[in-house]
């Protein structure tokens, strides 16, 4: 129950955020669990340029993932930022995120056993995840401008799951795709 009202304090947070600001964009893309496991990322941004070459944008990635006869994860995740933009059009980003992560077993049934030696069926959800990240980015902005309209970018990402999985235990992920103002 308390990561469910965490996801919804972070989406609501983010919507008021982005309420009413310029320079809002929206943006689509691959993202692969442990590289290869292919899966899509929606993102909603909203970047606050500091000079012509520095902004600091706030992201809110939507995305799932399917790891063939193992699981489909589904996650929201808010990242916070740099971004720093040359006159050849390339950019590097950094930033850390904080979202959560849902995932289900994979295959036809889940078992269990309990302590008398009992098989049943078991649920195939595991218990949300909360879901730190890191990621880098590498990109390039088509437009050339002042507007910084249409973004094309690439961010390998390194996220942990808790309780999932212990402190030291990470998954890579890479994303790249391309984003877009809308405002």
């Amino acid at each position: 129950m308390k990561k469910i009202l965490l996801t919804i304090t972070i989406i609501t947070g983010l919507s008021l955020s982005l309420k009413a600001q310029d320079n809002i964009k929206i943006g689509a893309g691959y993202f692969g669990q442990t590289v290869t496991y292919p899966g899509l990322v929606l993102e909603f941004e909203k970047e606050e340029m500091h000079s012509e070459k520095a902004s600091m944008p706030v992201r809110f990635d939507i995305g799932i993932y399917y790891h063939k006869r193992h699981t489909t994860g589904v996650f929201a995740e808010v990242n916070y930022g740099f971004r720093r933009y040359f006159k050849s059009g390339i950019f590097l980003e950094e930033s850390i995120g904080f979202g959560v992560m849902q995932t289900m077993l994979s295959g036809d049934a889940v078992y269990q056993v309990d302590d008398n030696g009992n098989v049943t069926e078991s649920n195939r959800f595991n218990k949300p995840d909360l879901m730190p990240s890191i990621s880098l980015g590498l990109g390039y902005d088509l437009s050339k401008g002042k507007e910084k309209k249409t973004l094309v970018w690439l961010r390998p990402k390194i996220y942990w799951q808790f309780p999932e999985r212990t402190s030291s235990v990470f998954n890579p992920a890479v994303q790249f795709g391309v984003t877009h103002r809308i405002k």
